[in-house]
């Protein structure tokens, strides 16, 4: 009985430091997670959603989904971007996994999609994907 509790748990441990070798934010890691998500690109799109302006998505409660069309035209931090639809600007959070390998200029127009972030003096939107307009 004893052998197999420590079987158990060399086992559980082993197992343990191979899932965290694997969810780091190492170079190694992330480079091969964006191999994999590069391969696997592709989804369900819905043709029935059309992008919202960032007027209408600034009376938007917090949480809510949105899906807008514009540009980036600055990076404010590391991860947050100024976003316009042409008329107004709204800032974006972006992680590095969101990119999915794409470089996106101030002229490349695109569309996101993600969920309103509210706080008591701000407002940003949470992107969860990214695409370039043809």
């Amino acid at each position: 009985m004893k052998k197999l509790l420590f079987l158990l748990a060399v086992t559980t441990c082993l197992a343990g430091n191979v899932y965290a070798k694997h969810d780091c934010d190492c170079r190694e890691c992330c480079s091969q997670m964006e191999h994999k998500m590069m391969k696997n690109k592709g989804g369900f799109v819905d043709a029935s959603v059309k992008p919202m302006t960032v007027a209408e998505v600034q009376k938007l409660p917090d949480d809510a989904y949105v899906t807008l069309s514009g540009y980036i035209t600055k990076r404010l931090s590391d991860d947050e971007y100024n976003f316009t639809d042409g008329v107004n600007n709204i800032t974006v959070e972006i992680g590095a996994k969101r990119w999915m390998g794409q470089t996106v200029t101030p002229k490349d127009k695109i569309l996101i999609t993600g969920k309103v972030d509210k706080d008591l003096t701000s407002q940003k939107i949470e992107v969860k994907s990214l695409t370039l307009e043809n």
